[in-house]
């Protein structure tokens, strides 16, 4: 029997769920979903900002770029998913400017939304017998 006392841990910074591996200037990223508080604070910044309306629609295209930063910035992680590339409050300014954004703009939306209604559903379609 060990007389070792236990060790616990806080489960802080766990590795978020994996959406999609992209790559950016040869350099390999994960593309996470964010988790509801991340979600919360890019929505609650945008809104402070004047970026979207209180029905979370962009107001007018800078908004909507402002926006798209701030999701980036709550996805992007490098690979393993635990440590994210940037900073929602600092960097979405200059992310939103960035080249990579306007080619994986879909993926980061669709990692930021999560699954839809038919991806969690899974294919219901009846098999032909």
């Amino acid at each position: 029997m060990s007389n070792a006392a236990p060790v616990f841990r806080k489960p802080l910074g766990m590795p978020r769920k994996f959406h999609k591996r992209i790559t950016i200037d040869g350099a390999e990223y994960d593309l996470c979903h964010p988790t509801t508080g991340d979600k919360a604070d890019v929505v609650a910044l945008s809104q402070k900002a004047g970026d979207i309306n209180e029905q979370r629609e962009p107001m007018g295209i800078d908004g909507g770029l402002r926006f798209l930063g701030r999701a980036a910035c709550a996805c992007l992680y490098y690979p393993g998913g635990a440590r994210r590339v940037f900073d929602v409050r600092e960097d979405a300014d200059a992310v939103k400017n960035e080249p990579w954004l306007d080619e994986h703009q879909a993926d980061v939306l669709a990692a930021f939304g999560g699954p839809t209604v038919q991806e969690a559903r899974g294919n219901s379609e009846a098999t032909p017998s």
